[in-house]
C-alpha cells in the first residue's frame, strides 16, 4: 500500500509483521487466496488540525503476475480541537 499516511500524521501502531517504508506499507509479499481479504489496522496521529484526505493505492500482483494497482474511495479525515470552548483557557 502507497500513500497510507497523509501529510501532518505520524504512524504510531501498526502490525507486528509489516514495515512501514517511507509513504507506503511493505507487506512483505503477503499471499491472498482468490476472494479473501487482508484487514491492516494503522493508528495514526495528527500533527494539526484540519480535513486531510486518505486515499491509499494498492499495489499487488494479480493470478499472471502482472502489477496492478487499486485505489479505494477517498476518505477525509478531519481533526478538530478537544475540549469545552474555553475550558482549556480557564474562562468561565
Amino acid at each position: 500500500m502507497t500513500e497510507i499516511v497523509p501529510e501532518n500524521f505520524e504512524i504510531t501502531g501498526k502490525p507486528d509483521n509489516y514495515r512501514v517504508e517511507d509513504s507506503y506499507l511493505n507487506m512483505k509479499g503477503k499471499r491472498l487466496d482468490p476472494l479473501k481479504t487482508e484487514e491492516v489496522k494503522l493508528i495514526l496521529r495528527p500533527k494539526v488540525q484540519g480535513t486531510f484526505p486518505l486515499k491509499p493505492k494498492i499495489l499487488y500482483l494479480d493470478e499472471n503476475g502482472k502489477y496492478k494497482s487499486h485505489e479505494p474511495e477517498l476518505i477525509n479525515i478531519t481533526v478538530k480541537e478537544l475540549g469545552i470552548k474555553g475550558w482549556l483557557k480557564g474562562e468561565r
